[in-house]
């Protein structure tokens, strides 16, 4: 068990940051927290696949003030082959998602539909926070809970 004085005042703040914003929709409370913690310019890091949604959340975030960057796991145009010699045709480049958004100075990041690994080692690279928007399951629309129910 963790004791209350394992939390550090960032800790602290987070949780304070994030009790006044939960109990909304995802986007709202997205937005409020943005808000709250003072966070002005906001990255998103997507998969291809799921880009007209990026393209939707980046536009809703603009509307609400922020000053948003988008980068999808394709646009470096890494071949897999790069990676492994194992692998083909084109490869997700969640390092280059990071680093483009690092350069950005980006406040606060959010993973947009990336595959589990590719999500973990875009959060591993990218030098400010990261939280998850979108998880990507086209066997059923994007409702991961579905599998669950």
């Amino acid at each position: 068990m963790v004791d209350k004085s394992d939390y550090n005042p960032q800790d602290k703040e987070v949780m304070i940051v994030t009790a006044k914003a939960k109990n909304k929709s995802r986007l709202q409370e997205l937005i409020d927290f943005a808000r709250t913690a003072g966070y002005k310019k906001l990255g998103i890091a997507n998969c291809k696949g799921v880009q007209p949604l990026a393209d939707k959340l980046a536009e809703k975030l603009r509307e609400a003030g922020f000053e948003v960057f988008a980068v999808n796991c394709r646009e470096s145009r890494l071949q897999a082959c790069e990676i492994s010699p194992e692998m083909s045709g084109g490869s997700c480049d969640p390092l280059s998602q990071a680093a483009y958004l690092n350069e950005k100075e980006t406040d606060f990041n959010i993973n947009v539909g990336l595959c589990l690994g590719h999500g973990l080692l875009f959060q591993k690279y990218s030098k400010a926070e990261v939280t998850t928007f979108l998880v990507k399951d086209f066997e059923t629309g994007h409702k991961t809970v579905e599998h669950l129910l």
